[in-house]
């Protein structure tokens, strides 16, 4: 039984929920890590949180039982290195096109000899420490390399073929974007929606978990009842801002109705 909890289940064919986290703010990691979701997807693509600040947040959510996701800023070795060395249990790398892409992701996730990653966790409790973490971080960590160019789509059977993926990411807007589209077409547009289920159907036909980052909690159901694992919807800040609004809209219409 792996430590990664996210992966074992993926690994057991059932599905895994996340969400998102953009803040390192102690109040926000303590509230979205007691939620109770599988994983917690750490932005460093769209948010600002670099080591330092994935290094605290790791520290926040050290009493959560979700496993911590980082995305990174982009498909570099290095910043993959530093994410996993920082306590991330996976990594998500933004726009791999080829075969290539994924190739150089996976091998700088993995320690030698089956990658390039480099020596020198600084957080490594969550597998036993030194040198036990050494010896289960490859088989624990996660890789989901991001769908979301056409041109990803086209190497798709090649890209779920690469060992050492433990899923994939469809990224939605920048790949309808890659198809053309234009706000406010970039969500939803039956385009898209076509070319997601496409990447699903290959999915399922080469036993690679799918996911996909949702938005609301409607997409991310209405993906897992087609067959979709991996499903990440809202954020910490978004939370925020939703319950923000909706406060202010019952109180508005109330005094609206004084």
């Amino acid at each position: 039984m792996l430590q990664n909890k996210t992966k074992q289940k993926l690994l057991d064919g059932k599905p895994v929920i996340g969400t998102g986290a953009q803040s390192a703010d102690p109040f926000f990691t303590e509230a979205i890590g007691q939620a109770g979701f599988d994983f917690i997807l750490v932005d460093g693509q769209h948010a600002p949180v670099g080591p330092e600040a994935l290094f605290s947040m790791v520290r926040g959510f050290a009493d959560s039982e979700s496993d911590i996701i980082f995305r990174v800023t982009y498909n570099e070795t290095w910043m993959i290195n530093q994410a996993l060395d920082m306590g991330a249990d996976g990594v998500i790398i933004p726009l791999p096109n080829t075969v290539e892409d994924v190739e150089r992701a996976v091998a700088a996730a993995k320690y030698p000899p089956d990658g390039v990653r480099s020596n020198g966790p600084r957080k490594t409790a969550h597998l036993g420490g030194n040198p036990n973490y050494q010896m289960r971080a490859n088989e624990e960590t996660i890789v989901w390399p991001q769908i979301e160019s056409m041109e990803a789509v086209e190497n798709i059977d090649a890209i779920l073929d690469v060992k050492g993926i433990d899923g994939i990411m469809v990224g939605p807007s920048d790949l309808a974007y890659s198809m053309g589209l234009q706000p406010p077409d970039l969500l939803g547009h039956p385009k898209a929606e076509e070319v997601i289920q496409h990447i699903l159907d290959k999915c399922i036909e080469h036993g690679v978990p799918w996911g996909m980052f949702c938005g609301p909690v409607e997409v991310a159901n209405k993906w897992l009842r087609r067959g979709g694992l991996i499903v990440s919807a809202d954020s910490d800040v978004g939370y925020v801002k939703d319950g923000a609004e909706a406060a202010k809209q019952v109180l508005a219409e109330t005094v609206a109705s004084l």
